[in-house]
C-alpha cells in the first residue's frame, strides 16, 4: 500500500541546468526549465501534492557546483521523512567512469573540479536522517546513478547500499537520455509527469512502470530504478493536479538600447538645469558686486553675462549631439556581452567577449573624485560595467577618467558606462546573474574578495 510523506518533515531539492556557458559542446536544452516547474508544481499543489512549498526548493539554474551543494546538504541535513533530490540537465562521465552532473560552471573537459559529482551526492543521501530518500536523474548516462547508489559494478567498491533509497534515472549507464525537438517537457520528466497526473496516487515502482512503458512504446531509451527497503511504496502525489498553464517563453537574451531620442532628451534635460543654475549664479553675482561697489550698473551687465555663458553652453551641447553616437545597444546572451554602436542604422562598431574569456564580471562605481556622487543621476549613469579577462585574451585600452589604472593594470577592462544603454546597475547585474553563472560579482567587497590583488583605494 502506497504511503505519502509528512510534508513538515520532508525536504526536496529541484535542479535544472539547461544552460553551460563555459561548455560549448553541451547543448542548450531549454525544457529542463519547464520540467522543474511542472514537477514543483505537482509536488506542492495544495490539494493534490505531498510536499510544503517552503520545502521544496528551487535551485538556481545559475548556480554553482558549491551552490547546489549546499542546497543538498541542508535539504538532507533537515529532512527526517522523504529527501527527494530531482536534477535534469546534462550527465558527464570521466575516464574512470564515474558519473557527474552539470552545473553553468561546468566545463566538460574538467567535469571533476566544476560538475557536481554522484559521489559526493551519493554521500549526502546516505548521511541524511531521512527514513525516505529519493534520486530523481534525467540526464544522459544516468544509470550510472543506480550502480553508485547501490555499491555495485566496482564503481564504489566496498560500500554498502543506502537503506530506504529509491533511485529513479532517465536511461541506462551508457545511454543518452531525450530532450525532443518542440516538446514541452524532456521525455524522460514528460512521462514522470503524466504518472504524476494519474487518477489514483502510485507509488514509486508503479511511476517506473508507467514511465518504462510510455517511453518504450515510443521507441526511446528504458528508464532503470532501483529501491532498498520500503521506499518503494512512497507516493509523490495524491492524483491529478490542476493542467499545466501557458508555456513559458524561454529568454534567450536581454538587450538594453539608447536611442538617439533618449540621448537628446537628457543632454537638453541637462542643459536646461545648466542654463537655471547659471543664471541664478549670474544673478547672485551682478548683485554682491553691485553692493561691494556701490554701482548699480553691475545689474544691467548680468543679462550680459547670462546671454554669452548661454550661447556658449549651447554651442558645446549641439556639437556633442551631433557628435554622440546615434544608438547605443548592450546585449547580455548566452554567449556572452556585446557592445553594439549605430550611426544612422549602420552599425560602426561592435565588440563581443564570450564567456569563456571572462573571468568575472561586475558593475563598479566611477573611480572616487571622478564624479559628484551627490549628482546622483549623474553618478548612477557613470557606473561601469568591468570584465576581468582570463590570461592572454587581448582587448583594447579602457584606461580614462572614471576607471582606476591600477585595476587597468590587473587585467580589469570598461565594457561601457551603464547609462550609456539607458540601464542601471541592477538592471545590468540581473541580467548577468541569468546569463553568466557564478562570475557575476554585486559588490566591491565581492572583487576585493576574489581577487586578492585589489586595494580598497583602487575604486
Amino acid at each position: 500500500m502506497s504511503r505519502f510523506p509528512d510534508p513538515a518533515r520532508s525536504r526536496a531539492v529541484l535542479i535544472g541546468v539547461g544552460h553551460f556557458p563555459d561548455a560549448p559542446r553541451l547543448a542548450d536544452l531549454p525544457a529542463v526549465q519547464e520540467n522543474v516547474a511542472g514537477l514543483w508544481r505537482r509536488l506542492t499543489d495544495g490539494a493534490t501534492g505531498v510536499l510544503d512549498a517552503e520545502h521544496c526548493e528551487v535551485a538556481d539554474p545559475a548556480g554553482s557546483t558549491a551552490d547546489l551543494g549546499r542546497a543538498i546538504g541542508r535539504a538532507a541535513e533537515e529532512a527526517t521523512d522523504l529527501l527527494l533530490i530531482y536534477y535534469a540537465g546534462h550527465g558527464l562521465v570521466d575516464d574512470r567512469g564515474r558519473l557527474y552532473l552539470a552545473t553553468s560552471a561546468t566545463r566538460s573537459q574538467a567535469p571533476k573540479y566544476s560538475a557536481l559529482s554522484v559521489d559526493l551526492l551519493r554521500e549526502d543521501l546516505g548521511g541524511s536522517g531521512a527514513a525516505a530518500r529519493v534520486l530523481i536523474l534525467d540526464c544522459c548516462f544516468s544509470g550510472r546513478a543506480v550502480e553508485v547508489m547501490t555499491g555495485e559494478d566496482g564503481l564504489v567498491d566496498g560500500q554498502l547500499s543506502i537503506a530506504g533509497t529509491y533511485t529513479l534515472t532517465s536511461t541506462t549507464a551508457n545511454a543518452p537520455s531525450y530532450a525532443l525537438a518542440g516538446e514541452r517537457y524532456t521525455a524522460f520528466t514528460g512521462a514522470l509527469l503524466t504518472a504524476l497526473d494519474s487518477p489514483r496516487p502510485l507509488s514509486l515502482d508503479e511511476i517506473y512502470r508507467s514511465i518504462a512503458a510510455d517511453l518504450h512504446s515510443r521507441g526511446l531509451p528504458r528508464p532503470m530504478q532501483r529501491a532498498t527497503d520500503t521506499a518503494a511504496d512512497l507516493a509523490l502525489a495524491r492524483g491529478p493536479a490542476e493542467p499545466d498553464g501557458p508555456r513559458a517563453v524561454p529568454v534567450n537574451e536581454i538587450r538594453f538600447h539608447r536611442g538617439p531620442a533618449a540621448t537628446r532628451k537628457q543632454m537638453t534635460g541637462g542643459l536646461g538645469k545648466m542654463l537655471g543654475t547659471m543664471a541664478l549664479f549670474t544673478a547672485g553675482l551682478a548683485v554682491l558686486l553691485a553692493v561691494l561697489n556701490h554701482d548699480p550698473g553691475w545689474l544691467l551687465a548680468m543679462p550680459v553675462w547670462f546671454g554669452a555663458i548661454s550661447v556658449l553652453i549651447a554651442l558645446i551641447t549641439a556639437v556633442t549631439l551631433f557628435s554622440t553616437p546615434r544608438e547605443a545597444e548592450l546585449i547580455i546572451d548566452r554567449s556572452g556581452t556585446t557592445v553594439r554602436i549605430r550611426n544612422k542604422g549602420e552599425i560602426t562598431y561592435s565588440s563581443l567577449i564570450p564567456w569563456r574569456d571572462i573571468s568575472h564580471v561586475g558593475v563598479l562605481p566611477p573611480k572616487r573624485g571622478s564624479v559628484n556622487p551627490r549628482a546622483r543621476q549623474v553618478y548612477a549613469g557613470n557606473h561601469l560595467l568591468v570584465v576581468r579577462l582570463r590570461p592572454g585574451v587581448p582587448y583594447r585600452e579602457t584606461k580614462g577618467m572614471l576607471f582606476s589604472d591600477q585595476l587597468h593594470g590587473l587585467g580589469y577592462r570598461v565594457v561601457a558606462t551603464v547609462g550609456s544603454f539607458s540601464a542601471d546597475s541592477a538592471q545590468i547585474l540581473a541580467a548577468l546573474d541569468r546569463f553568466a553563472g557564478d562570475r557575476v560579482l554585486h559588490t566591491e567587497q565581492e572583487f576585493l574578495a576574489r581577487d586578492p590583488r585589489i586595494t580598497p583605494s583602487m575604486f
